[in-house]
């Protein structure tokens, strides 16, 4: 097992014990996949949480911004990265509304995994072309309507039924 992926597994046992709402593995392999195939410049992810899902998007070495509020979490997600001898991504701690209000970077791809009432907001800050991931989707269905209801309006936009559900949304 490759040092990644063993940083992953103590992550996922870590979760499972201290209740740490991580996404699920398959959403992981469904990210890392999507970052294989598009081979995106600059990866967005916004709620870090310890870092599960940034290693997932980051593995292949493209550069990623991520961002969390919680200090404890930010700082897990930190020595996440060290131990998974990950250096390409920076993690900007704060409120995600506004630290997207001072990005000014263009992303080529951006996962969205925070406060699900914010969802929409989030976007609407991102200045993004590309595509753009949503977690939570049939698990939060009743907090995201609003979110669902415009990417599927203004974006090729889709549901894809793994873990918790994720929409994926290309932004032209």
């Amino acid at each position: 097992m490759d040092k990644i992926e063993t940083v992953l597994r103590g992550i996922e046992e870590f979760g499972r014990d201290n209740f740490m709402f991580n996404i699920p593995r398959e959403t992981g392999i469904f990210l890392h996949l999507l970052v294989k195939i598009m081979k995106p410049k600059k990866i967005l992810e916004v709620g870090t949480s310890n870092g599960y899902s940034t290693i997932w998007l980051g593995r292949e070495g493209n550069k990623v911004i991520t961002v969390e509020e919680n200090k404890i979490k930010a700082r897990m997600a930190k020595k996440n990265f060290e131990n998974a001898g990950l250096k390409n991504i920076k993690l900007v701690e704060g409120d995600a509304l506004k630290v997207l209000e001072k990005l000014k970077e263009k992303f080529d791809f951006v996962f969205i995994d925070a406060r699900k009432k914010d969802y929409l907001k989030y976007l609407k800050k991102i200045n993004v072309k590309g595509i753009v991931i949503a977690d939570n989707i049939l698990s939060h269905k009743e907090d995201l309507v609003d979110y669902v209801g415009y990417v599927r309006k203004n974006y090729d936009s889709s549901l894809i039924e793994i873990g918790t559900g994720v929409e994926v949304s290309i932004v032209r």
